[in-house]
């Protein structure tokens, strides 16, 4: 079995490994369970957010892992109705210490969903965004420009013809862009009612 820790080191350098999506949500309960670690247990109150087939789940289980599981249940109500989320979860019996640890984790778990999902909107409006200025730039600008724009953007050094070129075809362009006079006559023209 590959460690986590390996699977964690490579992925900071670029290297997925693809492993399978599950079928359905009860055998990832179930696989969970059966690993009989209680660090993956914590993973179960977000999975029982969803619709889950119960007595599919219990079938597979034995005694133990059944009284473990509707441990977990009990727990998660009592998180849900805490947090305001919709359940229809049996409360169960279990002790505060195991409720606290579930607790803090769910907490933390949401957060940090939270927080990836700001950051992957980020990334979408800042590549719509640059989408955005593409279009817009290889409206005014030709292709050759565009790279040689592109090259200052990053940080590239020019050649000496591109730093040439730059001065006697792009400056000027760029400097009739930002010019404020310009910018409001183009605005004046762009929102007056056209007559054909």
């Amino acid at each position: 079995m590959i460690s986590a820790k390996l699977i964690k080191d490579l992925e900071k350098r670029g290297f997925m490994l693809e492993f399978p999506d599950y079928i359905s949500i009860e055998d990832e309960i179930i696989d969970i369970l059966k690993s009989r670690n209680k660090r993956l247990y914590l993973a179960l109150p977000l999975l029982l957010i969803e619709k889950f087939d119960y007595n599919r789940i219990i079938k597979r289980l034995d005694k133990k892992l059944h009284k473990e599981f509707d441990k977990i249940i009990g727990i998660t109500a009592k998180i849900f109705k805490l947090e305001g989320i919709d359940n229809q979860l049996p409360r169960g019996k279990f002790d505060k210490g195991d409720f606290e640890y579930y607790y803090s984790s769910f907490k933390q778990f949401i957060a940090s969903k939270e927080k990836k999902d700001e950051e992957d909107l980020k990334e979408s409006i800042r590549i719509r965004s640059k989408l955005n200025i593409n279009k817009a730039s290889s409206t005014i600008f030709a292709p050759g420009k565009l790279r040689i724009m592109n090259q200052i953007f990053n940080h590239e050094k020019l050649t000496n013809t591109e730093l040439k070129y730059y001065y006697r075809s792009i400056r000027p362009l760029i400097h009739a862009i930002l010019n404020e006079n310009l910018q409001k006559y183009v605005r004046i023209i762009e929102s007056t009612k056209k007559y054909s």
